[in-house]
């Protein structure tokens, strides 16, 4: 009888070990079927335009390594303070050269909890080329990482993304070219 029970104790302690390893397996699968996209998204972001680099910082998080939801006093930014800020939130300059014509206004701005809940990127260029060419880098950058874009017009807009609404607009005037996104947390 006492044998009996420590087989059966064995066959138990067996059947649990070989579950738990089976659902271990289940979880790794998950997160490297995961990877491929997070590969096409570093890729994507390694081949785009220098100045999207500057202005992303990277491909992992959403832009800039933040994240929505994180709250505005905690943003850790690079760029320096710009000289006009908004009523709510924090406003940056990264500029892409060294002259004083090509930069991007970057400004984190809050929802009534404090927290990042839109992301404004003002870009400033020399000339309208410039437009043309930064608007189609961004666009090949984002339709990885957003998923596919419409445009109409003037305007792209990503919207298959479950977190992120992005909208890209040519905003040039004759003597100031230039682009507006506005990156938006999905409630």
């Amino acid at each position: 009888m006492k044998i009996r029970s420590i087989y059966f104790l064995l066959f138990l302690a067996a059947t649990s070990l070989y579950s738990c390893n089976k659902d271990s397996s289940s979880a790794e699968n998950e997160q490297i079927s995961g990877a491929p996209e997070q590969i096409k998204i570093k890729e994507a972001w390694n081949a785009s335009h220098d100045w999207v680099k500057q202005m992303t910082l990277s491909d992992s998080l959403l832009i800039r390594n933040i994240n929505w939801g994180i709250d505005i006093s905690q943003i850790k930014e690079s760029a320096e303070l710009a000289e006009s800020q908004p009523k709510s939130g924090k406003s940056y300059s990264l500029y892409f050269d060294d002259s004083d014509l090509n930069f991007v206004d970057i400004s984190y701005l809050p929802n009534a909890q404090g927290q990042l809940s839109e992301i404004d990127l003002d870009i400033y260029v020399e000339e309208n080329a410039q437009v043309s060419e930064l608007q189609k880098g961004i666009k090949e950058y984002f339709d990885v990482k957003f998923g596919a874009s419409k445009s109409t017009g003037k305007k792209t807009t990503w919207t298959q993304n479950k977190n992120t609404q992005v909208e890209m607009e040519d905003v040039s005037t004759s003597k100031d070219p230039g682009i507006k996104i506005v990156l938006k947390a999905k409630s």
